[in-house]
């Protein structure tokens, strides 16, 4: 399947196999974007994507936001377990200031990418 970055990143939801491109086209420099998984520690520390690049809990997500606050120009992929809570913290995010957010549908268990 021949994937578009621009298609991909006009959407509001990606699926797995979405994220998985953008993160390989991220590997050879061809896009920038922060992937946030927002579920809590513990579910990260069980497994997480490989290529998350900051950890918001939703539990702290008014305390840690401020990690990224200083990127709000950048595109931003969110995820969580199912797509819910990711979903709640993508329109926060807009809500913020956030130019460009994209939820990850069906989360982490929708995900057949690397997972560490």
């Amino acid at each position: 399947m021949m994937y578009n970055i621009e298609k991909i990143i006009s959407k509001n939801e990606i699926v797995g196999e979405e994220l998985e491109f953008l993160l390989e086209e991220r590997e050879s420099n061809k896009i920038e974007f922060l992937l946030i998984d927002v579920r809590e520690e513990y579910e990260f520390q069980q497994k997480h994507i490989l290529g998350v690049d900051n950890l918001i809990p939703m539990s702290q997500f008014f305390n840690k936001i401020s990690e990224i606050e200083n990127q709000k120009d950048k595109l931003v992929v969110v995820q969580c377990k199912l797509g819910g809570r990711s979903s709640q913290a993508q329109r926060q995010l807009k809500v913020m200031g956030f130019s460009k957010v994209i939820n990850l549908a069906g989360g982490i268990s929708e995900y057949k990418g690397k997972t560490s």
